[in-house]
């Protein structure tokens, strides 16, 4: 660690969990509920008014920063500096941000993975001087505001295009233009991805060369599959078949009406569904009539060990049905402003590696 000296993060902090389940939420809270999901809920009391580390105890094992009122999960840890002379919480929120892979690898359990309190209080936490910590939180600080900065650029040129659309279509719920509307299966091919095999996860059905999109890979995308982290092998094929690039996918489980547009060709399981549209309907128009119905369509799913809707739920459903000239004009307008998406993703991508490179610098105690 260089210069600098290590302490278990016990000695400095005070970490307690909190007290509450999950389900104590209210959609019309005025304070923060901590959770182990990402981002946190609301609540309309509060049991805490500190500054601290909030870390997740069990699944997704994230990292935050608070500062004020709030109320917590009974598996979340809220860390507090106990001498901030010697401790600063910002820091140390950093610190656990950067430890986090190794409390993943330090969780235990079954289906949901947890970590116990000594995995917190004896962390191993690098301490330079009160003025060090300090200056390494201005430059974490100044580092992560550039990032947010532009994840906020490429949100609005989403709602740009998201504009674009209600601008020249309307709503296409309720349809204020009242153009003509045609069932989903009258406008292109619509079939469920194949996956004939059992298990589904048999060994010899992956490690081929033909790339696997699952649910996932559809909800974790934007308007295009641009990258896949599974293959099909030569048996994993023979059960399943090849859908073009082009193909609109759609998911009917766990996430549900998520799309995207496939950039390569590729297989997929029967949880998706592929649009290939006929000559008057474009798929980027299409994928964005959807991003107007997925809520819809989640909510009517029924509930189960795990959401899902039928392939007749697609087929029915009433898509409105712009002149194609009108549909083509807008993809244009759609192509350009990913372009310049892109160029900020690649920048995003750049600022987030030279951030993750900064921050070990700053606990091998490389910069000061």
């Amino acid at each position: 660690m260089g210069k600098f000296i290590t302490v278990s993060m016990g000695k400095y902090t005070n970490i307690k969990t909190g007290k509450l389940d999950a389900n104590a939420c209210s959609d019309d809270g005025q304070y923060p509920f901590f959770t182990c999901a990402k981002e946190p809920l609301k609540i309309s009391s509060y049991s805490y008014d500190c500054e601290c580390v909030l870390v997740a105890g069990n699944g997704d094992l994230n990292v935050k920063y608070y500062q004020g009122k709030f109320d917590a999960y009974q598996r979340t840890y809220i860390i507090e500096s106990c001498d901030k002379e010697k401790l600063n919480t910002r820091y140390m929120f950093y610190f656990l941000e950067n430890y986090i892979e190794k409390l993943r690898e330090q969780s235990i359990g079954g289906v949901i993975k947890y970590i116990k309190l000594n995995n917190l209080t004896e962390a191993l936490i690098p301490l330079p001087p009160l003025k060090t910590q300090c200056k390494i939180v201005d430059i974490l600080d100044r580092a992560n505001i550039l990032i947010e900065k532009r994840k906020i650029q490429i949100d609005k040129l989403d709602l740009l295009m998201k504009s674009q659309f209600t601008q020249m279509f309307g709503d296409p719920v309720t349809n204020p233009m009242e153009w003509e509307v045609e069932k989903l299966f009258k406008l292109g091919d619509v079939n469920r991805g194949v996956s004939k095999h059992r298990p589904r996860n048999d060994p010899k059905l992956l490690g081929g060369k033909y790339p696997l999109i699952q649910t996932g890979d559809v909800a974790n995308s934007g308007l295009y599959i641009t990258k896949f982290t599974n293959t099909y092998s030569e048996l994993g094929l023979a059960q399943s078949k090849i859908w073009e690039k082009g193909t609109l996918c759609i998911t009917i489980a766990a996430n549900i009406a998520k799309t995207s547009i496939l950039d390569f060709d590729a297989c997929f399981p029967d949880s998706v569904v592929g649009f290939l549209p006929y000559k008057n309907t474009n798929t980027i128009f299409m994928y964005f009539w959807f991003l107007f119905f997925q809520k819809i369509l989640e909510l009517q799913a029924p509930e189960s060990a795990q959401k899902n809707i039928n392939l007749k739920i697609l087929y029915e459903l009433e898509v409105i049905c712009p002149p194609i000239i009108l549909q083509n004009k807008f993809a244009n307008f759609v192509h350009q402003v990913e372009r310049q998406k892109q160029i900020l993703q690649d920048s995003l991508e750049k600022l987030e590696r030279n951030y993750q490179s900064l921050i070990q610098k700053c606990f091998r105690g490389e910069i000061f």
